[in-house]
């Protein structure tokens, strides 16, 4: 009997296990605008860091997994623009209604100077997202580089 309530538990763990880590791997668009400080590098090589944040909207809708959170990602952005190149990464917090409940990512992405194509890996989170786990895939497009020197933009995810 022992033994058979053992199977079934571990059984049950390993089950369990890969379903939550997939629970994290949301699909859907994240609306930011990206505040921050660009420095020239050197003729058409440019070095931002600043941050970007907005909603994230799940496509499942209403009440599904981080619809309508905030996002908040501190950033930098590695720009050659005669080369049309860019290299940009760093952090994001994802909450949903309150501190205690939020989910941390590190993200890298490269591409052109209005599209970057990348990754984020959930590290952690705190509350009801401390389990929070998961690889997962993004392409950002700038929509609008506004004149001020901040950006407008959209990025969809798992898509």
């Amino acid at each position: 009997m022992r033994r058979s309530l053992t199977v079934a538990a571990l059984t049950l763990v390993a089950l369990c296990v890969p379903a939550a880590a997939e629970d994290y791997r949301v699909i859907g668009q994240f609306g930011y605008y990206g505040v921050g400080h660009a420095t020239e590098i050197e003729k058409d090589h440019l070095y931002w860091t600043g941050e970007f944040s907005g909603t994230f909207f799940n496509d499942k809708g209403p009440n599904s997994l981080f619809d309508r959170a905030g996002v908040k990602c501190p950033a930098f952005n590695d720009l050659e623009i005669a080369k049309k190149k860019n290299h940009a990464g760093g952090y994001c917090i994802i909450e949903v209604g309150s501190p205690a409940d939020q989910a941390f990512a590190k993200w890298s992405c490269e591409g052109d100077v209005d599209t970057c194509t990348g990754t984020f890996e959930y590290i952690g989170g705190t509350g009801k997202f401390q389990s929070a786990s998961g690889s997962n895939t993004f392409k950002a497009t700038n929509t609008a580089p506004w004149k001020d020197g901040n950006i407008s933009g959209v990025a969809t995810w798992n898509r």
